[in-house]
Formats: C-alpha cells, structure tokens, sequence
C-alpha cells in the first residue's frame, strides 16, 4: 500500500496515495462505469464532466450522490458528495505523474465530525482502486475487514475508549 501522507483536522481529509499506473488509467477508475464497481460501489449515473453526476450505490441501497464542479481529464476532478443522513461535502482529487506511476492526492472537506470516518473509509476504498487499476482487483468481501483495520489505525482512542483502557 502506497500510501504516502494522510491528516485530518479541522473536517478535513487529505491523502497521498501513489498508485502504479498512468494519470489516465487511474482517472478511468474514477469515470469508467466498468471499474467503479471495483473499488467504489455500482454507478447509477456516470457522468464526470464540469456539470454532469456521479451517483453510486454503495450496497444495500445506501447511495452516494455527486455534482461534477471541474473534471480536467485526467488531472483533476473536483465534486460534491453527497451520502444519506450527512451534511453535504466537497472531494477534491489530483492525479500527477510520477516517475513511478501516478500521485493521488484526495481531500474531502467539510465533513465536520465525519472526518475520522472517512479517513479510514477513503484508506479503504484507495486500496481497492489501487488493486483495481493495476489490473488484481480485490474481492469485495474483503472491504468491511481491511476497512475495520484502517479504522482501528486512524482511531486508536477511540478503541482503548471502547475497551476500557487508556
């Protein structure tokens, strides 16, 4: 797993992930509706153009919904987000060159107490695009648990809070 930085303070998310693969091929898992079911959930609308949606069911029904604020293929895709019994939030990815394929940088902000959640969520769901885009994707039965291990990584408080240790 590359990944190479990660905060969150303030609602804000922001990681660094290099993936082995070129801008376009990593922009594809973000705009293809035959990828984004691999590491994202099953799109309903794929549109990822300044002004079009990006509407994903995430499994049993829970969906996501996008507006497209900037797309510059295969740079940059700036859009809402959109997820049931959340206050909206803005997600933000670069994707640059690197000699070694390419520099995703994601940040989600607004996301006020949810930023936690997201961090490990959005660990989870890079780790799946990364497998994904380098052609090994990985089994969907795997997410909750490789999820539940990220959450424990960026949450360490909160499990000794729940065990009862300090």
């Amino acid at each position: 797993m590359p990944l190479s930085s990660t905060s969150c303070s303030g609602g804000v998310v922001s990681l660094a992930w290099t993936v082995a693969a070129t801008p376009e091929i990593v922009w594809s898992a973000w705009s293809d509706p035959t990828v984004l079911p691999q590491w994202l959930g099953s799109p309903l609308e794929c549109d990822v153009r300044a002004g079009g949606r990006l509407v994903v069911d995430h499994g049993e029904g829970t969906v996501s919904r996008s507006e497209i604020l900037d797309a510059a293929a295969p740079h940059r895709l700036v859009m809402t987000w959109e997820f049931p019994d959340e206050a909206p939030s803005k997600l933000s990815v670069a994707m640059d060159s690197e000699a070694d394929g390419t520099l995703l940088t994601l940040v989600h902000e607004q996301l006020g107490d949810l930023a936690r959640s997201y961090e490990s969520g959005w660990m989870t769901h890079l780790t799946f695009l990364e497998a994904a885009v380098e052609g090994d994707p990985l089994p969907t039965s795997q997410f909750w648990k490789l999820h539940e291990s990220f959450r424990r990584l960026v949450l360490p408080d909160l499990d000794r809070r729940e065990l009862g240790t300090s």
